[in-house]
């Protein structure tokens, strides 16, 4: 992605919604212009002025009632959910009237620009004009939280301030702009402008006429003091009760140093995977939104062209088949590739029926009572750290399983000579990259998948008391955890070979075996297995230890693969 392209890009968007520079022009238009702004400027300070007062005056009742009773570590949790309210609010009526302007997409969409570029400046333009206002809340309240709290003098309330302004400005884009995708996609006569521009003008109308109804009421609570603040004491502690995440996450302001590194990790995640992937789904729900192309055909036409059979495939999913059908036509890349992936659960269940069948006098019924009178014994905290073992040992095994294959450590060297004829073909750099990720990422969720089947056919055969919603949540949680480790190892590996391809080889054998590229991304997997073993006894043996260890390769995984694909970009034409 560049960056001077994007943020070209970026500014025309912008022009579209407000242009000071236009503002600046209508002084120039005579008395009717200056009136136009004059009046601008005042409905501006007065929102501004009379909605940021109250929210003030708000806050600051909330804080003392929150110091009397003890519980101010609990007050960021208002001003998270408020800053996420308004966000979603807003952030979704700016994304509804400008997800398509009719002005800049049809000649983006005809340049030969990215389609991350063009969604990156679209979610741009929504950060700034919208996802700001998060940012405005969450310092006023932060500041009066600080201040409340006596924080202000700790430098790490202000390195949580940042992260939550950043995460909830990540989280909200993602959201809105998720769903907005999601119903064009599966609902594409929703792709009008005039139809999208109406729900979100009545949206507008609703929020003006509960803001008329509940202001009101708001300065009463304000004249009352803090007997009418008792109502939001009590929501805010039964949140706390039933969402005890929350204050993991708002533990940033008062110095927590994990949760900052949660959000960073979020928001990188957000700005470098999230926003390219959703890229081109973004640039597909754009077809039906011009009046004008659908004006350019007729209806006979139209029944012709739908009549016709026009089958074509992308030139990603073509490139991908070949690059799997290559790996399962060659024995020797099979044999040393993805049979690895079966032979490791193969192995493991061979091993344990061994052991079962060579114990002397125990069945599987003895075993099954023996677990079952060591989890009655057991305290719930006890458990917890049984399920977290067990998701830990799963992630380890499914990090060594989906890695065995050396796919990435061999994406290059696999192709030997072959990789000139496809540098002839007129197929982008970054295409060819992709296409290796993407294959080597497969056997890592086919790695988890295996392993699920082996979660479940453990738990059953064994007895372990452990219900189907417990059983999925150690699957989400080790496939996840799994996955985001095995991205570090992709581009660790893919770096590997790219840096250094052995592309002159006579027998296939020799892009496996006979390449230093797989022994040392071999030695590499290892170590990060270790690693994730050496953590699970630093970090807390419970879901926050999990979520830790999610968040540090998170934060390695984001730039890693960002500064890997524009190297590699670059490197393939000097190959």
């Amino acid at each position: 992605m560049k960056t001077n392209t994007l943020w070209k890009v970026f500014k025309i968007f912008a022009s579209n919604i407000f242009s000071f520079g236009a503002f600046l022009e209508n002084f120039k238009k005579g008395i009717k212009g200056i009136l136009k702004n004059i009046l601008v400027i005042i409905l501006f300070l007065y929102l501004i002025g009379f909605s940021g007062a109250m929210y003030i005056l708000i806050m600051n009742s909330v804080g003392n009632g929150l110091v009397n009773s003890g519980d101010i570590e609990k007050m960021p949790i208002l001003i998270l959910i408020t800053a996420l309210a308004l966000v979603f609010f807003f952030g979704f009526v700016s994304a509804a009237t400008n997800y398509y302007t009719g002005c800049g997409e049809e000649q983006f969409l005809s340049m030969p620009l990215r389609p991350v570029e063009i969604f990156g400046a679209k979610v741009g333009v929504t950060a700034i004009t919208d996802a700001i206002l998060g940012v405005v809340i969450i310092f006023a309240g932060g500041i009066i939280y600080g201040i409340k709290a006596q924080l202000l003098s700790n430098p790490l309330f202000y390195l949580g301030l940042i992260a939550l302004m950043l995460a909830v400005c990540a989280v909200c884009l993602f959201v809105i702009y998720g769903f907005m995708i999601l119903i064009l996609t599966l609902v594409p006569k929703f792709r009008n402008k005039g139809l999208i521009t109406s729900i979100a003008t009545i949206l507008i109308f609703i929020l003006v006429i509960c803001y008329s109804m509940f202001s009101s009421r708001i300065g009463m609570m304000i004249d009352m003091g803090d007997q009418a603040t008792a109502p939001v004491l009590q929501m805010i502690r039964l949140t706390a009760q039933k969402a005890p995440w929350l204050l993991f996450i708002t533990s940033a302001l008062s110095g927590n140093v994990l949760s900052s590194i949660v959000m960073l990790a979020f928001s990188a995640l957000f700005i470098f995977v999230i926003v390219p992937l959703l890229a081109p789904a973004y640039i597909k729900t754009l077809n039906g939104f011009s009046d004008v192309k659908s004006k350019k055909i007729s209806a006979e036409k139209a029944h012709v062209v739908i009549s016709k059979e026009i089958k074509s495939n992308s030139v990603f999913s073509t490139l991908f088949v070949r690059d799997v059908r290559t790996i399962f036509r060659e024995p020797s890349f099979f044999g040393n590739g993805p049979l690895m992936l079966l032979l490791v659960p193969v192995l493991f269940a061979v091993s344990f029926l061994i052991s079962l069948t060579a114990a002397k006098n125990t069945n599987l019924g003895e075993i099954q009572q023996q677990l079952k009178q060591i989890f009655l014994g057991m305290e719930p905290q006890e458990i917890l750290s049984f399920k977290y073992y067990l998701t830990l040992g799963f992630t380890a095994i499914t990090v060594f399983m989906g890695n065995s294959t050396s796919i990435a450590a061999t994406s290059f060297s696999r192709e030997g000579k072959s990789l000139y004829d496809l540098k002839a073909m007129p197929i982008e750099p970054d295409t060819i990259v992709l296409v290796k990720f993407c294959h080597a990422f497969m056997y890592c969720i086919i790695a988890a998948l295996i392993m699920g089947v082996f979660l479940v056919a453990g738990v059953n055969l064994l007895g372990l008391p452990l219900t189907a919603i417990e059983v999925a949540e150690i699957f989400i949680k080790y496939t996840v955890i799994s996955l985001i480790i095995s991205l570090v190892l992709i581009f660790t590996e893919m770096f590997i070979d790219t840096v250094n391809p052995k592309l002159l080889w006579e027998n296939p054998t020799a892009a496996f075996k006979q390449n230093v590229n797989a022994v040392v991304s071999s030695f590499v997997s290892m170590g990060v297995v270790g690693l994730c073993v050496v953590l699970m006894f630093v970090f807390p043996k419970n879901f926050i230890g999990l979520l830790i260890i999610a968040a540090i390769f998170g934060v390695i995984a984001a730039p890693l693969g960002f500064l890997y694909f524009r190297y590699a970009v670059k490197k393939i034409q000097k190959m």
